[in-house]
């Protein structure tokens, strides 16, 4: 059985989800975390509830849903994983964030690319 925890983040109120399976495998979808707080929030829970993030992704790639992929990919070694579509949107990021007067550092690292339909898994669930 999966289990969804909810977080809402940074001052435009995105949600963040954590899905985790029963063997503690877990997904992070959306860090939105902009403030180092909410990035504390974010991580102690996955941490004290002992999950293994396996994977983390982005619904898309509008701002309130980007700000916390650097430090969550770099803290738990992570791909970021969006729709080929969204990459353009992601690189973007850092100059809309400006422009809402929230500058943030952006992901670097590795895309993988989900499309439609693609299953996303986490051990044996799905």
């Amino acid at each position: 059985m999966l289990k969804i925890r909810q977080f809402t983040f940074n001052p435009i109120q995105e949600n963040t989800y954590v899905i985790s399976n029963a063997e503690g495998a877990c997904a992070i979808i959306d860090p939105g975390c902009y403030f180092d707080y909410e990035y504390k929030e974010l991580t102690d829970f996955i941490d004290s509830a002992k999950l293994a993030p396996k994977c983390l992704l982005n619904t898309h790639c509008h701002l309130d849903h980007i700000f916390g992929n650097r430090q969550i990919a770099a803290k738990y070694r992570l791909s970021l994983q969006i729709h080929p579509k969204e990459e353009i949107i992601l690189q973007y990021g850092p100059e809309y964030g400006k422009q809402w007067g929230l500058p943030f550092e952006n992901y670097q690292g590795l895309l993988l690319f989900l499309e439609e339909g693609d299953i996303v898994r986490l051990g044996e669930d799905e």
